[in-house]
C-alpha cells in the first residue's frame, strides 16, 4: 500500500492475526526516527503489544546483512507473533531472514525507493565473505507513506533508479538462459513492470526534483520487481550480470575493510556496461565461442578464492554445452532477434542516470582507478553459477580484452 494512511492500515492488518505474543518492530537508528517510532506508537495506541529493536550500527556505520548481524538479531529477540521491518534493504533482508528461520510472518514499512527487494522472497546476504542469494519468504504486505519515500535521502532514491534500470538487461539475461539452456522463463513476469518504466525512464528529471508521480512510479517498479522475483522463484527477472559488478565491489570492500557505495548506484554503472556488452556483441554478424577459463583469478580474489570458485565451477558445466552453439550464423541471428526487444542502449541508460543526478561514472561510486575497476568487471562474472551476458562476452572474446575500452567510453 502506497498511501498516506499506511501506518493505520499496517496496524489494522496486523490486528487480523491472533496475537498471543508481542509484535516486534525492527529498524536501525535512522529508520527508527523516520518511521519506526511512529509504527510502534500507532500499534500501541491501537492496543497492540509492540516492542522495538534497533539493529545497532557497526563501527559507527549502518548495519550490514551478514551471518553475524542476523545471529545477533535472532538471539536478541524474544518470542514474537509478527515482525515488522521498518527500513529498506538491510533491515528488510535481516527481518526476512530471521522471520523465515522462526517460521513467523512479517510485514514491511518501507522508508525509501532504494532497492527492489521489498516484495522478494530472496535474502541478499554476505555469507563466508561472498554475496549470496538465499530463498526465504516474502512479506505478507508492504506499506509506504508517499511523503516519507519522496523525502528519503536522495542517494537512496538514486540507488533505486539504478536498480530499476537494470530490468531490461536482467530480463535479457533471463531470456538468454531460456534460449541457451531451456531454463524456466515467463513473459508475463517480465511484463509486470513494463508499463511503469516510462514514468522514470522518460522523465528522469522528475526523480531529481522528487516529483511525486515519478517517485511513485519508481517505488512501484521496485515493488513489482520484487513480486516478479517471488513469482519466478528466482532473482533472474531483476538481477543479471549487471548486479554481479555491485556484488563484487561489496565483497572486495568487506574483504579489504573499505567503504563501498549503495547497491543500486553500483548496479546502475553495471547496467550501462552490460548494455554496452550487448551492443558490442550484437554488432557481430556471427561469433565463435571458446570455453570459459577453467579457473577463477586467485590473484584477484585472494582470500575469497575458494568460495568464488565453488560457484564458478558449477557455471563451467553449464557453459560447456554451448561452445559450438553459434557456429551457424542463423542461430546467432535468432538469438539476437530473441533478446533485442528487451534491451535499452547504454546511452539511454546513462542519460537517464545523468539527468536524474544518479551515479553514472565510476568516480561517482568511489575512488577507483580505471585499471582497478576494470579488473573487477573482468572477474565479477566468476561470482555466480548463473550464466549472463558477461559470460557470453568472455566466450565470444569481447571480454576481458575490450573491458578497459568500454569502461573508458561509457563510465569514465
Amino acid at each position: 500500500m502506497y498511501d498516506d494512511t499506511a501506518f493505520e492500515q499496517l496496524v489494522q492488518t496486523v490486528k487480523l492475526h491472533a496475537l498471543t505474543d508481542p509484535v516486534q518492530v525492527i529498524c536501525d537508528a535512522r529508520t527508527f526516527k523516520v518511521a519506526g517510532q511512529r509504527t510502534e506508537a500507532t500499534l500501541l495506541s491501537a492496543g497492540v503489544d509492540a516492542k522495538t529493536f534497533i539493529v545497532p550500527d557497526q563501527n559507527g556505520k549502518s548495519p550490514i546483512c551478514d551471518e553475524t548481524t542476523k545471529n545477533t538479531l535472532n538471539n536478541s529477540l524474544p518470542k514474537t507473533a509478527v515482525m515488522i521491518a521498518v527500513g529498506s534493504g538491510v533491515i528488510n533482508d535481516l527481518v526476512k531472514w530471521v522471520s523465515f528461520e522462526r517460521n513467523i510472518p512479517y510485514y514491511v514499512m518501507a522508508t525509501a525507493a532504494s532497492m527492489n527487494g521489498y516484495a522478494a522472497a530472496n535474502v541478499a546476504a554476505t555469507v563466508n565473505g561472498v554475496k549470496t542469494l538465499m530463498r526465504a519468504h516474502a512479506p505478507l504486505a508492504v506499506f509506504a507513506v508517499p511523503h516519507i519515500i519522496e523525502n528519503a535521502p536522495f542517494e537512496m532514491t538514486a540507488s533505486g533508479l539504478g536498480d530499476a534500470l537494470a530490468k531490461p538487461v536482467s530480463s535479457a539475461d533471463w531470456r538468454l538462459n531460456q534460449i541457451l539452456f531451456d531454463e524456466y522463463y515467463c513473459q508475463f513476469i517480465v511484463d509486470i513492470v513494463k508499463e511503469l518504466e516510462p514514468g522514470y525512464l522518460d522523465h528522469p528529471e522528475g526523480i531529481k526534483s522528487r516529483d511525486p508521480a515519478a517517485i511513485e512510479s519508481l517505488f512501484k517498479t521496485l515493488f513489482y520487481s520484487g513480486v516478479a522475483m517471488t513469482l519466478a522463484g528466482t532473482s533472474s527477472p531483476a538481477s543479471g550480470g549487471e548486479h554481479l559488478l555491485s556484488h563484487a565491489l561489496d565483497m572486495l570492500s568487506l574483504r579489504d575493510h573499505l567503504d563501498h557505495d549503495l547497491h543500486g548506484r553500483q548496479v546502475g554503472i553495471g547496467t550501462i556496461l552490460s548494455a554496452a556488452l550487448y551492443e558490442k556483441l550484437w554488432a557481430q554478424d556471427t561469433v565463435t565461442l571458446t570455453p570459459l577459463s577453467p579457473h577463477v583469478d586467485a590473484a584477484f580474489w585472494g582470500a575469497l578464492t575458494d568460495e568464488v570458485s565453488g560457484h564458478y565451477q558449477q557455471k563451467l558445466k553449464t557453459a560447456a554445452t554451448i561452445a559450438n552453439r553459434f557456429s551457424n550464423k542463423d542461430a546467432w541471428q535468432k538469438l539476437k532477434q530473441g533478446l533485442t526487444p528487451f534491451l535499452r542502449s547504454p546511452q539511454t541508460i546513462k542519460n537517464c542516470l545523468k539527468i536524474a543526478s544518479a551515479a553514472h561514472q565510476i568516480n561517482n561510486i568511489g575512488r577507483y582507478s580505471t585499471d582497478a575497476f576494470t579488473r573487477v568487471w573482468q572477474n565479477c562474472h566468476q561470482l555466480r553459477s548463473r550464466f549472463t551476458i558477461l559470460d557470453l562476452a568472455h566466450m565470444a572474446g569481447i571480454m576481458p580484452v575490450c573491458a578497459c575500452d568500454l569502461i573508458k567510453k561509457w563510465v569514465v
